[in-house]
């Protein structure tokens, strides 16, 4: 029996985590000795070799055309793609790369134990794509013993982040928290309900919202930023020159970081930057750093009132602790300001590997095949020509850890997913399920044939197909408009047995497994007939681009 282990991708550094034998939490060390990775990759010039990590900014420093970051804020994008020696890659194909060095590393520290499977967590608010991406990433990677590593589950890191603060609790506790995860470069806002009672842990999502472009890194731009116009002020070498120079590039993605955690222990430092022949030392005060960055943290304060505002809660009242996670929350004014704003307890937890950690306690009590199989269809609801019953089938996930504790967990969807129906010819979207519902969902609405397709059928007015079109939605209203939705699907025919009239009702019910992943099931109100579809996302399979080529790709460093 191997291992199963949680896996933080995160967008700057990433974490690997299991629980061993005696219930203990490991962090995995990488080969170069740290229990943090970079999420970075170098493509070497020769075209054969990747080197992932901080390895990775090292090689980079000679060739920085050749490095590539921050590649989460583009997982489940169609339209992302990097072009590294004449090869293609999308987001995940990249991921793939960096989750191969993960699980290599994991593997050496394991001493040759198999892993059985890992839990990859990801921003509370990645939709079905962006999931989607980061399973295919993980499903790519092949394993010491041949195998190809199997992806147990997608949570969202601040759940993951919440089990893991669960489990350093031994006392009862009923309490409303938000986890405020500012990562490197993604932003999650979270409120979950903690329900400890003895033996049983339960762990309820309420909401969530965030950022996926808002993070770490736009504080290390921002005071890049600062430190090139000071330089330039002094020197009079031109900004946007500097800004485009590869080389400069590469030095400040390395000191500006270190800068930024240096202004977490003291007052000030500096940084003397070189440029065409010049050189000047630039002074940054903590001061000035939070002065520039301060627009940053507000859009994280705008995010959380807004998620508060929509679910119709206040923090005063509803909120009992401020749990922060990731590592740019070590960032002195992170913890100042909310104080500041929100005067509530704050609770900063092993922000770097909070999310591994958890993720890892529910690997170690994971089926392997927990939450993969759809349920059966659903007994019929809703009305007819457009009317919906959207129950929540609620009740999450269970798993039981190494030291006898119930754990359940109950995530919600973070999108609605709504259907495009006509009524009276006009196109319209009907949300079946609503964000916030907790997974599994799943909703139905009952309709006739013109209600799915515009006209309805031939000159007989008969039919032997429907086509079904799903949109992505932040709305949590019955109906939303088309310019509010997301289209990340194509319109899918459904072909029947034999033709019907155009007369006829059939039922369409959709459903979001507790990974995220979506069903759609049409029923023949009169025969009964089922038919079931997974919903085929706009672009084709373009999170394959490149998987064959970063999966053949020889790790070295």
């Amino acid at each position: 029996m191997g291992k199963k282990i949680g896996i933080d991708l995160g967008t700057t550094y990433s974490v690997v985590s299991y629980v061993d034998d005696t219930g203990i939490i490991v962090n995995v060390e990488s080969s170069e000795g740290d229990k943090t990775t970079p999420s970075v990759v170098f493509f070497d010039p020769n075209g054969t070799d990747v080197v992932v990590g901080s390895g990775a900014r090292d090689a980079g420093s000679m060739n920085p055309e050749c490095l590539v970051e921050r590649v989460k804020n583009y997982m489940g994008d169609p339209n992302y793609r990097i072009e590294r020696n004449g090869t293609e890659f999308s987001a995940s194909a990249v991921s793939a790369i960096i989750l191969k060095k993960l699980i290599t590393d994991a593997e050496t520290w394991l001493g040759g134990e198999d892993i059985d499977g890992a839990i990859i967590t990801c921003p509370a608010y990645f939709g079905d794509a962006a999931k989607n991406a980061t399973r295919e990433a993980g499903e790519n990677v092949t394993l010491k013993n041949g195998q190809k590593l199997k992806v147990l589950r997608i949570i969202d890191e601040p759940t993951a982040a919440a089990v893991a603060y669960g489990n350093s609790c031994n006392e009862d506790m009923h309490k409303t928290v938000l986890i405020y995860d500012l990562g490197g470069g993604t932003f999650d806002c979270t409120i979950m309900k903690l329900d400890f009672e003895g033996s049983d842990k339960k762990y309820q999502v309420i909401t969530t919202g965030g950022n996926h472009q808002l993070g770490g890194k736009d504080w290390d731009d921002a005071l890049a930023s600062y430190v090139r116009d000071e330089f330039c002020a002094a020197t009079g070498c031109d900004a946007e020159a500097m800004k485009d120079d590869p080389e400069c590039a590469a030095w400040f993605s390395e000191k500006i970081e270190k800068a930024k955690i240096a202004l977490t222990q003291k007052q000030s430092t500096s940084l003397t930057p070189s440029f065409e022949g010049s050189k000047a030392k630039v002074e940054i005060t903590r001061e000035k750093f939070d002065e520039i960055t301060r627009g940053l943290f507000d859009q994280t304060i705008y995010l959380v009132d807004q998620m508060l505002n929509d679910k119709g809660m206040n923090i005063v009242t509803d909120i009992d602790e401020i749990i922060l996670v990731g590592g740019s929350t070590r960032m002195l004014q992170i913890e100042e300001g909310l104080q500041l704003h929100y005067n509530k307890p704050i609770s900063k937890f092993d922000p770097d590997k909070a999310v591994s950690n958890g993720a890892a306690l529910v690997a170690s009590g994971a089926s392997l095949e927990e939450n993969l199989d759809m349920p059966p269809v659903m007994p019929a609801g809703g009305d007819a020509f457009g009317g919906f019953d959207s129950p929540s089938l609620g009740g999450g996930s269970t798993f039981e850890d190494k030291s006898g504790n119930t754990n359940q967990i109950v995530e919600v969807c973070t999108k609605s997913y709504c259907l495009r129906y006509y009524n009276g010819g006009k196109e319209t979207f009907i949300n079946l399920v609503k964000k916030d519902e907790p997974k599994p969902a799943i909703g139905t609405t009952k309709t006739i044939i013109p209600g799915l397709v515009l006209g309805g059928g031939d000159s007989n007015g008969m039919t032997n197909e429907v086509a079904l079109l799903i949109m992505e939605n932040d709305s949590r209203d019955d109906h939303v408009e088309r310019e509010n939705c997301v289209e990340l699907y194509e319109e899918v025919p459904i072909m029947l047995a034999e033709p019907v009239s155009a007369s006829s009702q059939v039922e369409i019910q959709l459903y979001v497994n507790i990974s995220g992943e979506l069903k759609l099931t049409l029923i023949e109100t009169a025969t009964g007939r089922q038919y079931e579809m997974i919903p085929v996302r706009k672009g084709g399979d373009t999170n394959s681009i490149g998987m064959d080529a970063a999966t053949g790709f020889t790790l070295v460093g």
